[in-house]
């Protein structure tokens, strides 16, 4: 009889650490995540993902409205260790609110064989009503490589995002203007870019999508005629600019006098300009309730020795190894000329940007950059607030240049723009200065 004891004390022992270490019943149970930020618009599927490292036996899906439940999704008899669902909501509910509860259970043997069980709640508010959107004013035309400005009214109480979009993939973002629900916004037409069209998004937490086109007009002619200019490379350029750019930022310099030049103005451009679109794509002020600016004119008595957008062609010994395209004008002057801040602003970076050299870049608000380029020596530096008058630096023949020059480029949200039309002070009053102030004027009725 005691053996007959101890036999049975052995056999539930045993069995019992066979239940608790055998992973036929592990203890886990299932984790569910619902992929939401707590509205819904009823259209927009919600996405469910469950996990199991056992493997998942079913869920129950269950949604309560107005206080009545409804079963939205039943399954059983799986056997996954993981599942995605994109759950349809019906389109009739006319609730304020609903409630998502979750449920799944495991292929585990624990619980008596019933397995491992979780539940998830999810309440969402139910918005269905779009953002309310208006175009208040906008400049009536744009150039390519131009600028153009637009105030707009932007109404949501779930608002998640807002912006003007052109040809479908540039974000321009909107600054909060004088009032609640008003916004302002300066915009560029790219130069890389051979049509431009404009649109108004925005987007509520629930997914609900407004958009209204800005009919902008397409100018011609003066603002944008691109220029070929063809530039002959010479050994000199290579030994004594080319060479030192590229030792000066740590590249290693080939052999061949051909892969020097296109490893400064192919991949070293790229670097650079994609550091200067990253430098000038911020908007640092939180409402704008005016916007002036004087014409810039950073060199006065300069000559324009080079065009924004102007195409070039770069030769070596009679054949064509490169090409660019010019992002700001050159002005030219006598060696370490002053240049001179036009309009108030803010240093943003005072730094050595390889093929641009020592270069400084202002910001001037609403998306606004100055860039000056190629400098000798720097009179400002980050953090320092300019106005207009001051020296903030001498030109120079700092990165891969020919001779002592300014580049000056105008950027606005990342993207170069025209900078003729930002020293022209009619330009800037009828494109600019006039759709904020006719904006204002509504907003303040």
């Amino acid at each position: 009889m005691k053996k007959l004891f101890i036999l049975l004390f052995i056999l539930i022992i045993g069995g019992s650490a066979f239940v608790y270490f055998s992973p036929m019943f592990e203890k886990i149970p299932p984790k569910i995540t619902i992929l939401n930020n707590g509205y819904t618009n009823l259209k927009n599927p919600i996405k469910i993902e469950i996990s199991d490292n056992r493997g998942i036996k079913g869920y129950d899906i269950i949604m309560i409205a107005n206080n009545r439940a409804t079963q939205l999704a039943h399954q059983e008899n799986l056997n996954q260790k993981s599942i995605t669902l994109n759950l349809s909501l019906p389109k009739n509910i006319n609730a304020k609110t609903i409630t998502l509860i979750i449920k799944a259970y495991d292929t585990s043997k624990w619980h008596f064989f019933t397995g491992n069980k979780s539940e998830a709640k999810s309440e969402l508010i139910v918005d269905k009503t779009p953002p309310m959107i208006d175009i208040l004013t906008h400049s009536y035309g744009i150039g390519k490589g131009g600028s153009a400005a637009a105030v707009v009214e932007v109404r949501d109480k779930n608002l998640e995002d807002k912006y003007i979009l052109v040809n479908n993939k540039y974000k321009f973002k909107l600054t909060p203007f004088i009032k609640d629900g008003y916004y302002a916004s300066l915009l560029a037409w790219p130069i890389t870019e051979d049509s431009f069209d404009a649109t108004l998004v925005a987007i509520d937490k629930a997914g609900n999508k407004s958009t209204m086109h800005i009919p902008y007009y397409w100018r011609s002619g003066r603002i944008y005629s691109p220029k070929i200019a063809k530039i002959i490379i010479t050994d000199k350029f290579i030994n004594q600019v080319a060479k030192r750019v590229l030792s000066k930022i740590g590249f290693e310099i080939p052999n061949d006098p051909v892969e020097i030049f296109k490893l400064v103005n192919e991949k070293l451009r790229k670097i650079n300009e994609k550091e200067i679109s990253q430098i000038t794509s911020q908007i640092y002020e939180d409402k704008v309730s005016s916007f002036y600016l004087n014409p810039f004119n950073p060199l006065p008595g300069s000559a324009k020795k080079a065009d924004f957008g102007e195409i070039r062609h770069y030769f070596y010994k009679n054949e064509e190894i490169s090409k660019s395209i010019h992002k700001g004008i050159d002005l030219a002057k006598v060696k370490h000329a002053k240049i001179y801040s036009s309009n108030y602003g803010k240093v943003i970076a005072s730094k050595y940007i390889g093929i641009y050299g020592n270069t400084l870049i202002i910001y001037h608000k609403l998306g606004l950059y100055t860039l000056y380029g190629h400098t000798s020596k720097f009179k400002v530096k980050k953090g320092d607030k300019v106005r207009k008058g001051m020296v903030i630096a001498y030109t120079g023949a700092t990165g891969a240049v020919f001779g002592d020059h300014l580049h000056f480029g105008v950027y606005i949200q990342g993207h170069s723009v025209q900078p003729i039309e930002w020293m022209d002070k009619h330009w800037i009053k009828v494109n600019i200065s006039n759709v904020i102030n006719s904006a204002r004027r509504m907003i303040n009725k």
